[in-house]
């Protein structure tokens, strides 16, 4: 078979140790490696050369900030997924947001050759994590001195990095090709893009082999942090089963109709109700493991922002189910290896949008839009949810030992067409107060308890066509960590969906949770709606604010449900293996 992710999968007599200095799991694993080929023979032959394999395969894992000008690492040319959403509009116009999606440029021939999308269906590690993985799997039980609970584990390792693989792919492309197990140089292959069904049951397969294997905690945060435990892999089975109960692919019509729709590759042919109750089950399941035998928890020690901060920056906190990095120590602020910093704070990426500040309630627990909230347009950051702080810099609040100064002609704005806080906001979340960066674990928080709390909530809402008092104390017990009351009782089915993404929306912003949010809820009036920005002046010791309109995309006035997934490179397409362009890109 003549196709590009088949060589990616060839299981050829001589590859390399992958160096371990592109990922660290633990202290143990700071060592590099011989860099050098060396046959399959030679690696599994030590427990040495196979653990710092699995090594190498954990480097495949995705990691949401942009690090370096590689394809994998220069995702949306040094832009960041939520600039494609609601909650932050991206001034860097050299990335792809603005060039591709923001003008309508983006089409199939895109995925070809540039670097600039969203999600490269051959550039994101993912055929090769898949395919070490495999290798892994297959060639684990040689190693001499490897015990059978040990390489039982590494196989239940290995499936789970391929797991978060298929998850990605699927979350972007729909059905997709399967692959399980390796191929040599020659042989015969067919991998038939599979109907989204099978996609989601074949993760959702993969995911339950690896759990039993799996151990509940890493006991030793010090070496083996990262590692995958049980609790890593339940939580991703929940995320990617709500995923796959939601209306993108779970209707009783397709989002677009097209060659791909009618093999029902992009939807399932039906309504299928249960698999919100499968959904739900999941995540129930893991909840109540947790909260009986512990091991995990929300970051709570009574600080809401320091709380909050922690529970996505600081390493072992025992609230991140899955993390990933690229290193163990960060090089500095102003290294490239960090560039998304960099276009983050000064070149206009993290800008967030009016609509997101307002996402973010009262610090009572009620919405800036009711009466009793308490919230003063005239003063308008005090008193609010404390996440808004730690996720957005916003004007007046403590920063770099003073304060910020987001109005028109202040430190951070210094004028109206400045990129750096061009909406009258810049973004906090990861960046901090950018000069805490040197020397400290930098990792990408994939995964966190307080989505699968979340999780339940929204598939037991579909489930009873209305929230239960287990779905209320799911929200809450995201929303009291940060010091907020209850969510609002006696809402209905749709009023609790929307809290919920809401909620979503407030507790993993930048964290790539928002734009799967919308397409998998085909959440057409957040894409064409008009989004804002907050000018902010100052007259000696008062300011004025008001809100003005954004440039608009071109989705606003010609939008379709295409976008909704990515189009396969017609490159793969055209070496007719069975890989069908999703509907509106053919």
């Amino acid at each position: 078979m003549r196709i590009k992710i088949f060589n990616l999968l060839l299981a050829g007599l001589l590859f390399t140790i992958v160096s371990c200095d592109k990922v660290e799991v633990g202290n143990d694993f700071l060592d590099k490696p011989p860099s050098v080929d060396v046959t399959l023979d030679t690696v599994f032959s030590s427990k040495v050369y196979a653990e710092r394999f699995l090594t190498g395969v954990y480097t495949s894992l995705p990691y949401g900030l942009n690090t370096n000008w590689s394809a994998k690492g220069n995702k949306l040319g040094m832009d960041i997924l939520e600039a494609l959403s609601d909650l932050n509009q991206s001034y860097l116009n050299w990335g792809g947001a603005a060039q591709l999606y923001y003008s309508g440029q983006y089409n199939a021939a895109t995925e070809n050759s540039s670097n600039n999308t969203k999600y490269g269906f051959l550039k994101e590690d993912n055929w090769d994590g898949i395919r070490d993985a495999n290798i892994l799997i297959e060639n684990i039980d040689r190693v001499p001195d490897l015990t059978d609970v040990r390489a039982k584990q590494i196989k239940a390792e290995a499936r789970m990095v391929a797991a978060v693989h298929y998850c990605d792919m699927f979350r972007n492309f729909g059905g997709l090709p399967w692959v399980n197990k390796t191929y040599g140089a020659g042989e015969k292959t067919e991998l038939p893009r599979l109907t989204a069904r099978a996609t989601l049951d074949s993760i959702v397969a993969l995911i339950d082999k690896a759990i039993p294997d799996l151990p509940w905690t890493v006991t030793d945060i010090n070496n083996n942090d990262g590692r995958f435990t049980q609790a890593s892999a339940m939580g991703l089975k929940a995320r990617i089963l709500l995923f796959g109960a939601s209306p993108l692919f779970n209707s009783n019509e397709p989002f677009l109709e097209g060659k791909a729709s009618q093999d029902k590759m992009t939807w399932y042919g039906a309504y299928d109700p249960n698999l919100w109750k499968i959904a739900a089950d999941a995540a129930q399941t893991l909840i109540q493991k947790v909260e009986a035998e512990g091991g995990y928890a929300l970051v709570k020690t009574g600080n809401p922002r320091k709380d909050f901060r922690s529970a996505y920056y600081d390493r072992g906190n025992g609230e991140i189910l899955i993390s990933t990095r690229v290193r163990y120590k960060s090089p500095g602020y102003w290294d490239g290896n960090y560039y998304f910093y960099q276009s983050a704070g000064g070149y206009g990426t993290g800008c967030p949008t009016q609509e997101y500040v307002d996402m973010f309630g009262m610090a009572n627990g009620l919405p800036v839009s009711d009466p009793a909230s308490g919230y003063n347009p005239s003063n308008p950051y005090i008193n609010r949810d404390p996440r808004l702080y730690e996720t957005v810099l916003v004007n007046g609040d403590t920063y770099q030992g003073r304060t910020a100064e987001l109005w028109i002609g202040g430190l951070e704005r210094k004028n109206r067409t400045s990129t750096a806080g061009a909406t009258g906001y810049q973004l906090r979340k990861f960046l901090l107060d950018k000069n805490n960066m040197t020397n400290t674990v930098i990792q990408w928080p994939y995964l966190r308890l307080s989505e699968v709390y979340l999780t339940y909530a929204e598939a037991a809402n579909e489930v009873n066509n209305g929230p239960t008092a287990e779905a209320y104390r799911c929200v809450n017990v995201v929303r009291n960590r940060v010091g907020l009351g209850n969510l609002k009782a006696g809402l209905s089915r749709d009023e609790f969906r929307e809290a919920v993404l809401n909620e979503r929306a407030c507790e993993f912003g930048f964290e790539e949770v928002r734009w799967y949010d919308l397409i998998r809820h085909k959440k057409e009036a957040d894409f064409t709606k008009t989004l804002h920005g907050m000018d902010i002046t100052k007259s000696g010791n008062t300011y004025t604010y008001k809100t003005f309109e954004l440039p608009p995309r071109y989705w606003k006035d010609n939008w379709s449900p295409k976008w909704f997934l990515s189009a396969f490179p017609p490159d793969e397409v055209n070496k007719n293996y069975g890989l069908v362009q999703n509907p509106g890109w053919e």
